[in-house]
């Protein structure tokens, strides 16, 4: 059975790179990367398996060594994807080609995260324990519908306190589009039309009576509210690591 590092040396050349192995589990992958602007950007990398999953950073100087914003860890190796949502383990040629072709794209994004200073799409995962969160929130938000955007610049969620019961309120810009009780985890006001906007045979269907809509929703908020907590905690263990000055919202800017 071949492994992950010699599946990725047979695929290699289809995306005009060179794979050297350097071991079973071990090797070099040098890979150009071509822009739509026609330029190339010559990418050598370091790759290695353990247990099926295909570790990489890079071997020249094209990017920071470390940069949490553009998705490359402490060590030098890339955030690819969050593995419970999205495996990318390499075991045979199709998931070889899939591992391929995320890199290629990461190195690609990574060009246009420099002449923006930022990374340029909301598709990267948010960072450390956070992702979990993140995927909790756009799991409740597809149950809805996917009526409004999930990322943190559309939707944000507030506390404040209701007769002495505290309450979290998901709010889309300065409209707020509902509310929870904190402690019952229940929506306030179960007796409204619900977000998916489902009818029933006469009439809309209420949050209460259309399926498991009301759970989804307070889920929503809770995640939501956890993802930005988390987030915080993330960059928490970050203070005292330097910047590397390639984004401009970087929340490591003030070590820089």
């Amino acid at each position: 059975m071949s492994t992950g590092i010699q599946l990725l040396t047979q695929i290699a050349p289809e995306f005009g790179g060179v794979c050297t192995q350097s071991s079973d589990t071990a090797g070099v992958l040098d890979l150009p990367i071509r822009l739509v602007d026609g330029r190339t950007i010559p990418f050598i990398l370091q790759i290695w398996e353990v247990a099926g999953s295909v570790s990489v950073r890079e071997s020249s100087t094209h990017l920071p060594p470390f940069c949490p914003e553009r998705h490359i860890n402490s060590d030098g190796t890339f955030c690819l994807n969050y593995s419970p949502a999205y495996s990318l383990e390499v075991l045979d040629e199709c998931t070889a080609r899939a591992w391929m072709e995320t890199l290629y794209k990461f190195l690609k994004l990574q060009e246009r995260a420099r002449v923006l200073r930022r990374w340029p799409n909301s598709d990267g995962w948010a960072h450390g324990d956070a992702a979990h969160h993140q995927r909790r929130a756009e799991t409740a938000l597809a149950s809805l519908g996917g009526k409004w955007g999930i990322s943190q610049n559309s939707l944000t969620v507030r506390s404040r306190v209701s007769k002495g019961r505290a309450l979290l309120e998901l709010f889309s810009g300065n409209n707020c589009m509902y509310r929870v009780w904190e402690s019952s985890r229940k929506v306030v006001n179960q007796s409204r039309r619900c977000f998916c906007e489902a009818f029933g045979r006469r009439r809309p269907k209420t949050i209460k009576k259309c399926s498991d809509h009301a759970a989804q929703a307070a889920e929503l908020v809770f995640a939501l509210r956890d993802w930005i907590v988390s987030e915080k905690q993330y960059w928490d263990t970050m203070r005292g690591k330097s910047c590397c000055g390639t984004c401009d919202a970087c929340p490591l800017q003030s070590n820089y």
